[in-house]
């Protein structure tokens, strides 16, 4: 065995595998760059709200949400420089400067407390609430100020005019209340609340704090740490126990009750946060990353697992001290790959392998000369076993130095240890001894269910080994279809082994074959990065373009799960674990853990500072992610288990028209209404909300809506919502927050707001308007009645001159006629004849002459008389004419009215022009129908000779003329008022007239 001849001095460690040495909590450094407004910290407080409140010697800080915003003089303080701070039992802070006396603040307002108002001095050293007092400790003397009246008693000699008389220290045991000095003693307060009274119990000094730890007090003095019962300091004894160390500030608590005591030497650096255990002060300086050495605060976040630290040189430290999460630094070397089982963990890193045996205490280090020695022997002690570049082998360069040596993958199997780097492949025992070595240059190996190698080369195959020290194996050409090629990853189950590829799909072993899922039509994805078995037997497949399958392999290949890559943060999945039902994928942004819907993300917010990993490996209930500096080592059943976070939003500031609103609406920074009424012109709005609760703010996204009905906005991640000239109306202003933490979404009311109707749509003005449109309406309608109506008079009596103008072109013309005829019954000595036709004649006349002076007669009359006029016309004619009169609208005769003397021109003009002497049968006939409302249709046909015949066609046209004339004095004329039709059957006059009913 090649391991009898060559065996590597290996180095064994002792050490505790509860805290190994370097190991280190995370930690985070807040300075005045991060938005301090000093960094020398003096005070740190954390509210009732999970409020940090920061009193500096520049200025009061209050960080809430990973944001710090900072208080002065400017904005009510009594002086910059805060030395204390407290809460009382109404919740409402105090804040203690050096030089300007004591700041009340109530969430809405500071109010100043001074020497000037009672105070025992300015310069305030100590806070410490007591029923319904605040205890002020000064520089010189302690006073009591009620919390509702601010009633301010000192207590009798408690002052003595000296800069040694600083109050160092209060403290209760057994019901009674004490406080220490500088250098002038320790007091019990006799507690009366309307006189108290003090008595010395120790004249012990000096003392820069007292602590209390159990029944024992710890006096802080310079250069030493004293022990004493609380009985024997009452009695007045001086302490027995000391311990030398910095000079101790403050003492608190950590998540589990351990005593951590704040230290800042005078004049020596000495200082930090140590931990009082067991009667000795242990400094955990290195284990929380803290590099000052003057801690003079603390605060404890008990909820979010975080303390936080204050220095007088270098800010805020934030500590997650839940223990969940711990880093070691590692040398800072780079952790390229774990592997392992429960109580023992190998670390495959750049200068070579660790393996850490829990169960013994043991650490074993194999460094890269050991590989390179271990190579160098075999080349030169079997030269007739290195495999040939040409035999299908990946090249490897047998010259490379120990210094450049490049590890790839480690695995653990059968209770060994596998590596494969640039010089080949090496098993090792779980002490670290080499025990074989394959002169193989490889990428990425597995093993068979059986337990043999699989070692596969990117261009040239795979080949599995039956007896790798023999060096025996069975070869897979390239040139086979199924065999698989660049290989990323290789994991396998009791039956299977399975290879994901970065070009060529997925592959599966069976034990005799090789299966490509691509070629054999199975799955169509080509490109994969990770690979992962889960316990279930299903399979969980990172593709290089950061997306997550989970599959049943074949022969019941199914895609049970696909997460895209948008449902996971980063581009690229560098390695997939399991944990129970949680999946955990870790990608160059951070952490997912994947449980049914859930999706919960974690990054630099929950301590993972280091996020170029390179590495992770489950081992029991611990997993480790090996970094670009050191590694991670997560307690999973915390890490993993579902968290709720009840989140409440608040909105911060608010601007109607970028003018912000009065801070009496505001309490504790929050805006307090929760509706808004504004008015029309009040409509561009800038809201700023918060977060508040147990929340990690970085992991929130938001979207909002408007109204229940409205479509919601994409998410952002600023807490800011601006609406620019919102139209009138109610508004119900909703905020959802997605979680991606937690993994989990929840809708928020934020405010209800009202915006006024603009004043031209109120109901009242449009009222208003409508009220005075209509008067202006009714006035200028009756205005333009009256001008209508004038004008409308005018034109008709323009109408009836034009009327009687044509009316007395007609008439000569007919009277002519008449007279010709009784000339001519005259001249024929006809006497009868005469003088029948001279009666119907006159009757004509007196009818012309009645309807002469009127505008409009009834169709009746007009009826009439055309009748008369037929007559008169029909005897000159000697009765040879057969004419009718038809009236289509005998019930409406009465009511219509219509222009006199209108239709008689064209009955002249059948009689005139239409029949000559030798017509055998002339034929007149005049209609009257009514074709729509207001619209009479008189048509005049005969069966004459027509106009085309006719031989005065200028008196013809003369006459029509005077008719459109006429016509178009008449309401609703057009063109086809006037139509006539004329052929070898006659002539058809129509006219289409206006008629009043």
């Amino acid at each position: 065995m090649l391991s009898n001849l060559i065996r590597l001095t290996l180095i064994l460690l002792f050490f505790g595998f509860g805290k190994v040495l370097g190991q280190q909590l995370p930690s985070e450094n807040y300075t005045t760059a991060d938005g301090l407004p000093n960094n020398a910290i003096r005070a740190l407080h954390l509210d009732s709200r999970g409020i940090l409140w920061i009193g500096t010697e520049n200025g009061i800080s209050k960080l809430e949400n990973g944001s710090f915003e900072n208080f002065f003089e400017r904005d009510g303080l009594a002086f910059n420089s805060c030395w204390a701070i407290a809460e009382d039992k109404n919740h409402h802070l105090w804040f203690g400067s050096y030089g300007g006396g004591v700041t009340f603040f109530d969430g809405k307002n500071f109010q100043k407390i001074q020497m000037k108002d009672g105070l025992a001095d300015d310069r305030i050293r100590r806070f410490y609430p007591y029923e319904n007092y605040m205890l002020v400790g000064t520089e010189d003397g302690v006073s009591m100020i009620d919390i509702e009246s601010f009633e301010i008693t000192t207590l009798p000699e408690s002052t003595n005019n000296t800069d040694l008389n600083y109050t160092t220290g209060f403290w209760k045991a057994e019901g009674r209340l004490f406080y220490s000095t500088y250098r002038s003693g320790s007091y019990e307060i006799i507690w009366n609340e309307t006189d108290s009274q003090i008595q010395k119990i120790n004249d012990w000094l000096p003392i820069y704090g007292v602590f209390q730890e159990g029944e024992k007090l710890l006096l802080a003095d310079k250069g030493s740490l004293k022990t004493i019962t609380q009985k024997d300091f009452e009695s007045g004894k001086s302490p027995t126990h000391s311990q030398s160390s910095s000079i101790f500030w403050q003492k608190t608590e950590g998540l589990n009750g351990e005593s951590y005591l704040l230290a800042a030497g005078l004049f020596t650096k000495d200082g930090g946060i140590f931990q009082w255990k067991e009667g000795k002060l242990i400094s955990l300086n290195e284990r929380f990353n803290i590099d000052s050495k003057f801690i003079q605060a603390a605060a404890l976040d008990a909820e979010k697992g975080l303390l936080y630290l204050g220095s007088q040189d270098k800010g805020i430290y934030q500590v997650r001290v839940d223990e969940n999460l711990i880093y070691e630094r590692f040398g800072d070397k780079e952790v390229k790959d774990i592997s392992g089982r429960k109580g023992l963990l190998g670390l495959l890193h750049s200068q070579g392998l660790e393996i850490r045996d829990s169960a013994n205490s043991e650490v074993f280090q194999v460094d890269r000369t050991a590989f390179k020695t271990v190579q160098d022997n075999y080349y030169r002690q079997n030269p007739e076993k290195i495999p040939d570049q040409m035999d299908g082998f990946f090249e490897l360069d047998p010259t490379i130095l120990a210094e450049d040596l490049e590890f790839y993958e480690l695995h653990f199997r059968d209770s060994f240890f596998w590596i494969n780097n640039n010089l080949g492949v090496f098993k090792l025992s779980e002490k670290g001894e080499i025990l074989t070595y394959l002169p193989i240059h490889c990428f990425s190996m597995g093993f068979t269910p059986d337990g043999k190698l699989m070692e596969t080369n990117p261009y040239a195959g795979v080949r599995i080994y039956d007896d790798p020290d023999q060096f025996s194996f069975t070869y897979f050409h390239p040139d086979e279809e199924n065999t698989p090629l660049q290989i990323a990853k290789v994991v396998s189950d009791e039956k299977n082994t399975y290879l994901a590829s970065v070009f060529h799909g997925f592959y599966q072993w069976d034990g005799e074959r090789f299966i490509s899922y691509l070629k054999e039509g199975i799955w169509e994805e080509q490109k994969f990065k990770s690979l992962h078995r889960l316990a279930s037997g299903h399979l969980l497949v990172g593709t290089e373009f950061g997306d997550l399958f989970e599959i049943t392999p074949y022969p019941n290949f199914k895609i049970i799960n696909h997460w895209e890559n948008e449902a996971l943060q980063g581009t690229s999945i560098l390695r997939i674990e399991s944990y129970e039902k949680a999946i955990i994928v870790v990608t160059e942004r951070g952490i997912h853990v994947l449980e049914g819907d859930k999706n919960s993300f974690f990054d630099q917010e929950q301590g993972f500072y280091q996020k170029l990993f390179l590495s992770a490996k489950r081992l029991g209930d611990q997993l480790y992610l090996g970094t670009s500096r050191g590694f991670y080592q997560v307690n999973l059943p915390e890490f993993v288990q579902n968290r709720s976070q009840e989140i409440q939003l608040g909105i911060t500031e608010i601007k109607v028209n970028h003018d912000k609103l009065s801070s009496k609406e505001y309490d504790w920074f929050v805006f307090q209404p929760k509706n808004l009424a504004l008015e029309s012109d009040q409509n561009t709005l800038f809201i700023r909300f918060k977060p508040t609760g147990n929340l990690n703010t970085e992991k929130l996204r938001f979207r909002y809506r408007l109204k229940s009905t409205a479509d919601w906005t994409e998410f952002f991640n600023d807490p800011v919502i601006e609406l620019p000239y919102l139209p009138w109306g109610n508004y119900e202003l909703e905020v959802e927050v997605w979680n991606y933490q937690l993994g989990n979404m929840s809708r928020i009311p934020l405010i209800n707001f009202k915006i006024e109707r603009p004043i031209y749509l109120k109901i009242w003005f449009i009222l208003i308007l409508i009220l005075i449109c209509t008067g202006l309406f009714f006035g200028v309608y009756k205005i333009r009645k009256k001008q209508f109506e004038a004008k409308t008079k005018l034109n008709q009596r323009l109408a009836e001159i034009k009327l009687e103008a044509l009316r007395s072109q007609m008439n000569p013309h007919f009277t002519f006629n008449a007279i010709n005829s009784i000339q001519y019954f005259i001249l024929k000595n006809d006497t009868d004849q005469a003088l029948t036709y001279l009666g119907k004649f006159s009757s004509l006349i007196r009818c012309t002459l009645d309807q002469s002076s009127q505008t409009e007669i009834t169709l009746t009359e007009e009826i009439d008389y055309l009748s008369r006029y037929i007559e008169v016309e029909n005897i000159r004619m000697d009765e040879r004419v057969d004419w009718e009169i038809i009236n289509m609208a005998k019930g409406e005769s009465e009511e219509i009215k219509l222009s006199p003397m209108l239709i008689q021109p064209l009955v002249e003009n059948v009689f005139v022009h239409a029949f000559t002497p030798e017509h055998p049968k002339p034929k007149l006939t005049v209609r009257f129908e009514l074709t729509a409302p207001n619209q009479l249709l008189c048509t005049v046909e005969d069966n004459g000779v027509g106009f085309s015949n006719q031989l005065n066609s200028q008196h013809e046209s003369k006459g029509t003329l005077l008719i459109r004339e006429k016509l178009m004095l008449l309401p609703g004329y057009s063109e086809e008022s006037l139509v006539i039709q004329t052929g070898e059957w006659g002539t058809k006059v129509s006219i289409r007239i206006y008629v009043y009913q």
